[in-house]
């Protein structure tokens, strides 16, 4: 492979472009490389066929969804919420940037916060929202962990207002605890803090780890939980999402999101259909897709270990993997795995101040979404090229 030297500040997307054009193996982007399960893509197949499913949709979202998630979260993750709790959403990404033009709304000098490492859109929606960057709070120590305490104490002296915290967490894979939720909903309803939790990777957990609900005790006016299906079932491009919260903060968000999104599209006919007549298929898709991800992870893991000697970085959840390396700069680190054979995601993606990118953070992420063939030729490639050199 001839030297490819990556430009700075490069993100997941550009070096997923980059591998396209080389014909490459990616790790870089988390493009969940799966169909949707077949009972619902035949959903889809039915409901695309169904008359009046095109033209414009109820801005909160059909009432077939609205009560279809509802009973779908009771029955799945034991959360007793109605079907006006829910807002259909153009994907979590919609909901996060619906509950930030929610936030502006009730107060425009708000700081928000979001947690080192971040998920790059992250930064991005706040900025886009209030003109200005989020307040980062740093990494714990050398670590790739949340430091969710020091948000407590930027909360407690009133330079925090509102936060985005990933659970599981994307880049990370770690999963928060029970405690360390109900530590935000108590400043949620003590100081006020206004919680989005982006639940994107809900049903991708492992380990024995448990998914801790902010919907503990009923729904919150000062949070809002947004979760999707884009990685869950592959659904990446049908854009239909849901965001459980106060009716009152809902309305905000829809009356927010309105002129952007107009309305969540004809794919929550599908899901809702879906939802009602095969939900025992969403639990065993989900658990067959969690363990499939888990063993990508064992595989690939110690290729990338022993081809660069970088250490990793144990994920809880989600369907990604950090390695701790020792070259000068993070994109050095990916440049090598390019030179290898396979695309990776630079730290400074996710640290820091994004307008200003850092050179070195000292970590790097793949994603583990693709199928096993796909992990074990990208691990032989890996294992060749250390045995060659070795």
């Amino acid at each position: 492979m001839a030297d490819i030297t990556l430009p700075e500040g490069c993100t997941m997307r550009d070096v997923f472009d980059i591998c396209q054009k080389h014909n490459m193996p990616s790790l870089a982007q988390g493009m969940i490389e799966f169909e949707p399960p077949l009972k619902l893509r035949e959903c889809a197949a039915a409901s695309v066929m169904t008359a009046g499913v095109h033209t414009y949709r109820n801005r909160m979202g059909e009432p077939d969804y609205k009560k279809s998630i509802a009973e779908l979260v009771k029955k799945v993750y034991n959360e007793d919420i109605v079907a006006d709790n829910v807002l259909a959403c153009a994907g979590v990404a919609g909901g996060v940037a619906a509950a930030l033009m929610h936030l502006r709304r009730q107060k425009p000098d708000a700081t928000v916060a979001i947690m080192e490492p971040y998920y790059t859109y992250h930064s991005l929606q706040v900025e886009r929202v209030f003109l200005r960057g989020p307040m980062v709070i740093p990494a714990k120590g050398d670590t790739a962990e949340c430091d969710l305490d020091e948000l407590k104490k930027r909360v407690e002296a009133d330079q925090v207002h509102g936060v985005i915290v990933t659970n599981p967490h994307n880049p990370s894979g770690c999963v928060i605890t029970a405690d360390e939720v109900q530590m935000l909903l108590e400043l949620s309803e003590r100081k006020g803090l206004f919680v989005i939790m982006d639940e994107c990777y809900l049903d991708m957990v492992f380990d024995g780890k448990v998914h801790a609900s902010p919907l503990v005790g009923g729904v919150r006016p000062n949070v809002v939980a947004c979760r999707g299906f884009s990685k869950c079932m592959g659904a990446q491009s049908w854009r239909a999402g849901y965001s459980v919260g106060d009716p009152k903060t809902l309305l905000s968000m829809m009356q927010m999101m309105d002129p952007l999104y107009i309305c969540t599209n004809w794919t929550q006919h599908a899901l809702s259909n879906y939802f009602d007549t095969s939900v025992d298929d969403f639990k065993n898709h989900c658990t067959a897709l969690t363990s499939l991800l888990r063993g990508n992870w064992e595989i690939l893991k110690p290729a990338f270990e022993r081809r660069f000697g970088w250490k990793a970085f144990e994920p809880s959840g989600t369907m990604y993997g950090m390695f701790k390396h020792s070259e000068p700069s993070d994109n050095k680190a990916c440049e090598d795995a390019i030179k290898a054979g396979v695309g990776i995601c630079p730290g400074t993606a996710f640290w820091g101040d994004i307008t200003k990118p850092q050179k070195l953070t000292g970590w790097v992420r793949i994603h583990v979404g693709v199928r096993r063939e796909k992990a074990q030729h990208i691990a032989d490639l890996l294992n060749a090229g250390a045995a060659k050199e070795n």
